[in-house]
């Protein structure tokens, strides 16, 4: 009979740490990221991030880039404009906020 009752009893403390007791999801990367908000004229640059496109500069006024911690090369890139690189540090739910205005090319 005693050997019964621990197996229910191990059943049900298995079933609340491996279901309710534990968490469901995770959010990705909590405090490993950054943010990175780029105002850029003309807004329609194109903004590379460790030399990958990601966009143009107008979706990220509002919207801003998700980056992993650790210091990222940005750089603005427009035909007719002379490119403008930045070197930006973000971890731990840091916002940053890069303001370019590039110059026209010669």
């Amino acid at each position: 009979m005693k050997r019964g009752v621990f197996f229910v009893f191990s059943l049900l403390i298995l079933s609340i740490l491996g279901g309710c007791g534990l968490p469901k999801e995770t959010r990705r990367g909590i405090g490993n990221e950054g943010f990175l908000n780029v105002l850029a004229t003309p807004n329609d640059a194109e903004v590379y991030v460790n030399g990958q496109l990601m966009g143009n500069a107008e979706q990220f006024e509002k919207n801003p880039l998700e980056l992993r911690s650790g210091t990222h090369k940005i750089e603005i890139r427009k035909a007719g404009f002379a490119s403008e690189v930045r070197e930006i540090y973000v971890g731990n739910q840091s916002r940053h906020t890069l303001k370019i205005n590039l110059k026209k090319s010669p």
